[in-house]
């Protein structure tokens, strides 16, 4: 095909931008983000992390094939394609650093990085169209990098950046922006092939943006709106004309989206499990709205948490501010539509920011506030600022002193902000840190005290924990009316681990009851009845969890124990290697498999799988005890003096006789259930032959 042209090329952009000019922008920006989000690598796997990427098999990449690939796309229950791109990007993590946070973080700060600078080229453009250009293209280039900087450092951006799960954010604002700039790069080119290829670029970034998160899915209208505002002079004929170019287009991202994450049919049962209706959600929303304008200009560390304590609108006068959050709203839009042709540019910031609310701001059954869903709104947002002040720069030009003062004073916001992302940055260093500062901001909220709760509990902090879990329950506050459960269900954890068994029990029988999707509570109620001898009901319990569609992960294992302990050892084989299957670093049920084997006459595959558990669990006495006796029967004799050495270096100064004791007291625990007695002669011959 042949480029051609009807003249020469006016397009305005990067490319035309003098050598110099070009890439300081991208240089500044690279150690402004580096300086401030520096300490956001030594941040661990925090809250959603978890489920999403640390347990969830489907993004431990092992290799790129088609079939692994095509895996991760199913996000977290393999049913349904969900956030297909932005789960890939987690397996290609894992396939090149495993589960290091490090080099997750770097990828989610390279985003951040990247985005800003095409946040900076789209600006800049934008500003050098033609109904632009006389108002705006003189100072284009300080007004660009300005808003590229006010946005990239703002504090409210932590959350998108350095809670590694919302790459789903950043990474569907990166596209989203790019989607945006080469839109504008095909609309301003006068070359019919570079139109095609920019329009098919555009479209191919903005599926990725949706195959990301679905709020991409404003594409469409924002490119709309900016072309009818900032590119075309409005009329009702052009309205009507250009809207028949991005009816397909949105068509085709709304498609996807109901494709890769919208269940329509669960959106009523979704209000079920909420503390409010769809009403109150969207009489709510104006005053979370608002409030998140208030944020991104005065962003507070005080006021920066992960949950938000939020007051629900119960109806237009409760609370009282209510109705005047709907109507300033509804003015601001309503005035960006009136002078959208005397004053496109502010016109078409303020359509942005509340057009690209739309999806997580109104009827969808989400959490009513969260950080991380301004990253895409808030990428015009500063634009007015940024013209404000270079305006107010150059009218007082005549006098230095001022225009020094008004200088500093950006300078000084700018490294505060930073400050603030270096504090925010910080409490996602450990979960302690990070829900304990929600805590101190928000104590009315359930959630983060059972969070705390369950990190205390991890630490043997079990009366601390109680406390935390005890007032969680009292305040009865969750985000999904669901989660009241875990409350019982982490109480019964702390009877657990105090071995009050029978009240562990009740309470994880009520947890079920209430609440019967969570494997995690089936597999404590099966512990549980371990514990307490009922392995029968152990078994019930698992294969009920397991019918009625909990993860089949841990419950696999569970069962797989369970018929191990019933001496059902074909059944605990089939189970564990299905466990695997499902995951292959789930590295705890190669114990049960090990000792099915052993228990079957499998000698060889028994000592296999307990060295490949040693190599995650050096210090496991049950394995080293286990390869004692397997290795005296296979007369290994060099690895048993090296495994009999290891034992004796972990046992300290207890003898074997009370050590092997202690080790049967928690016999449940165990899949390995050594004869004392023989165990014990075999290491004595062994230790008197050396």
């Amino acid at each position: 095909m042949t480029c051609n042209s009807n003249g020469s090329e006016s397009r305005v952009g990067p490319f035309l931008l003098p050598v110099g000019p070009t890439f300081f922008p991208f240089i500044a920006l690279f150690f402004a983000l580096i300086v401030i989000y520096a300490n956001s690598l030594n941040g661990v796997w925090q809250f959603d992390d978890e489920p999403n990427i640390v347990n969830n098999p489907s993004v431990h990449l092992r290799s790129l094939d088609r079939e692994s690939i095509v895996k991760t796309f199913y996000g977290l229950d393999q049913k349904k394609i969900y956030r297909p791109v932005a789960y890939l990007s987690f397996g290609l993590n894992h396939y090149l650093g495993g589960l290091d946070p490090v080099g997750y973080h770097i990828v989610n700060l390279a985003i951040h990085y990247l985005a800003a600078v095409l946040l900076f080229l789209f600006i800049y453009s934008t500003l050098t169209l033609p109904r632009l250009k006389s108002s705006y293209g003189r100072d284009a280039y300080a007004i660009a990098l300005l808003t590229a900087f006010l946005w990239a450092v703002n504090p409210v951006q932590v959350t998108a950046v350095t809670y590694i799960v919302q790459r789903m954010a950043s990474l569907a604002g990166l596209f989203y922006i790019l989607s945006l700039y080469l839109y504008l790069l095909g609309r301003t080119s006068e070359v019919r092939c570079k139109k095609i290829l920019f329009f098919s670029l555009c479209a191919a970034t903005a599926a990725l943006a949706v195959g990301t998160k679905e709020n991409a899915v404003m594409i469409p209208a924002s490119i709309y709106l900016y072309d009818l505002i900032l590119i075309q002079d409005i009329t009702r004929k052009i309205f009507f004309k250009h809207l028949k170019y991005f009816i397909l287009p949105a068509a085709i991202l709304v498609s996807l989206w109901l494709v890769f994450s919208f269940d329509i049919l669960s959106l009523a049962s979704s209000y079920s499990e909420r503390p409010f209706t769809l009403a109150e959600r969207l009489l709510t929303e104006p005053r979370v709205i608002l409030f998140y304008i208030s944020l991104l200009l005065y962003p507070t560390y005080s006021r920066l948490m992960l949950n938000h304590d939020f007051e629900i609108s119960r109806s237009l006068l409760e609370p009282w501010t209510t109705w005047p959050a709907i109507l300033t709203i509804a003015i601001c839009t309503g005035w960006a539509v009136w002078v959208a042709r005397r004053k496109p540019l502010p016109a078409y910031c303020i359509l942005f920011f509340f057009l690209n609310h739309l999806i997580e701001g109104s009827f969808i059954p989400l959490e009513l506030i969260y950080e991380h869903r301004n990253y895409i709104p808030s990428m015009l947002l500063f634009l007015p600022v940024a013209i404000f002040i270079i305006r107010a720069l150059e009218y007082f030009s005549y006098k230095k002193i001022l225009q020094f003062s008004i200088a500093a004073l950006v300078a000084f916001v700018l490294i505060a902000q930073g400050h603030t992302v270096t504090m925010y940055n910080f409490i996602f260093r450990a979960p302690y840190l990070l829900w304990s500062d929600n805590i101190a901001k928000a104590p009315n909220l359930s959630r983060p005290h059972v969070n705390l709760g369950n990190i205390l509990m991890d630490q043997g902090l079990y009366e601390e924990a109680y406390a935390s879990y005890q007032k969680a329950w009292s305040l009865q506050r969750f985000d999904r009316l669901s989660q009241a459960p875990s409350a019982i269900y982490n109480l019964g954890r702390y009877h657990f681990y105090k071995k009050d068994y029978p009240k562990a029990l009740s309470h994880f029988e009520t947890a079920v009851r209430m609440e019967p999707r969570y494997s995690n509570m089936w597999v404590s109620l099966a512990q549980t009845q371990i514990q307490l001898g009922d392995l029968k009901a152990a078994e019930s319990a698992t294969r009920k969890a397991l019918r009625r569609g909990a993860d089949n992960l841990r419950l696999n294992a569970m069962l797989s124990f369970v018929l191990l302990k019933q001496g059902a050892n074909a059944d605990a084989i089939r189970y564990g290697w299905k466990t695997l299957t499902i995951d292959p670093e789930y590295t705890d049920v190669m114990r049960v498999l090990a000792e099915a084997y052993r228990r079957t006459g499998r000698i060889d595959r028994a000592v296999h799988l307990w060295e490949s558990y040693l190599r995650d669990y050096r210090d496991d006495i049950e394995g080293h005890l286990a390869l004692i006796d397997l290795y005296t029967r296979t007369g290994q004799t060099e690895k048993l003096d090296k495994t009999i050495a290891r034992v004796m270096l972990l046992k300290g100064p207890q003898s074997w006789h009370a050590l092997i004791e202690d080790f049967q007291n928690v016999k449940a625990d165990h899949a390995y259930e050594p004869d004392l007695q023989r165990l014990i002669s075999m290491i004595r011959k062994r230790l008197n032959q050396q």
